[in-house]
């Protein structure tokens, strides 16, 4: 059995009593998988590759507080403060009385609230589908169609290849699609920005979606839309995008 520490560099005696209190509150069994190929990941430093399993670890089971925290801490280590705050929030949402969500809200407090940021920009119809433009990685790629139903943003191949997004021995995630169950691999894109609204470390599956028309690289999913407050107005095709407090 192992055991492990909550690591952090945040200071402060209220806090440092929360991350006793979490240790003691981390679960008795064995670890196994995805979270446990994070938890070594993270232990020596390897913050970007224990992200994707702690991502990985949260999609298996995503009311597991201390798979959130691990989550948490590696997009705080990896110095993208936005990701760690939303992620924070999740856990005193699902243990607000908690050790774990104890040092939630002390990591909240200590990092403080990102400022209120509002984008606002237009939309395009297409049928159904609303339509937004995108920069992947600081290149403009074309148009997302904008899903909330989906979990994870997804990128066709050819765009992924373009970009250089690997995803030789990565997870993967099992996707419903019309076609049937399928599993797609399970890449991060550095940097997704929909007019100005910009998301760092998003988890994307690499899938092609069977009959886009050229121009459309894949689904804007809930892995992005998550990280704001988001207001979809059809009437004056307008999309608004507002991060912070």
């Amino acid at each position: 059995m192992r055991a492990h520490y909550c690591g952090t560099r945040l200071v402060g005696k209220g806090f440092a009593t929360a991350l006793f209190l979490a240790l003691v509150f981390v679960h008795e069994t064995a670890l196994a998988g995805a979270f446990e190929d994070g938890m070594d990941y993270f232990d020596g430093g390897h913050y970007q590759w224990a992200l994707e399993k702690f991502i990985e670890a949260v999609d298996q089971a995503p009311r597991d507080p201390q798979r959130a925290w691990y989550l948490a801490e590696s997009y705080r280590m990896l110095g993208d403060t936005p990701a760690a705050a939303h992620v924070y929030r999740q856990i005193l949402r699902m243990t607000p009385q908690s050790p774990l969500g104890i040092a939630s809200r002390q990591a909240l407090d200590l990092l403080g609230e990102p400022t209120v940021a509002v984008v606002s920009m237009p939309i395009q119809r297409r049928g159904t589908s609303i339509l937004v433009p995108a920069r992947v990685n600081g290149q403009s790629v074309g148009v997302f169609i904008l899903d909330t139903g989906a979990t994870y943003t997804s990128l066709n191949t050819a765009l992924a290849r373009q970009l250089g997004v690997s995803t030789v021995g990565t997870s993967t995630v099992r996707l419903a699609t019309a076609n049937g169950t399928i599993q797609a691999p399970l890449a991060l894109l550095d940097e997704v920005d929909i007019g100005g609204a910009v998301a760092r470390h998003v988890p994307t599956v690499v899938h092609d979606l069977p009959g886009m028309p050229p121009g459309i690289v894949g689904l804007l999913g809930m892995s992005f839309l998550e990280r704001f407050r988001v207001n979809l107005d059809i009437s004056s095709g307008l999309l608004t995008l507002e991060s912070g407090n």
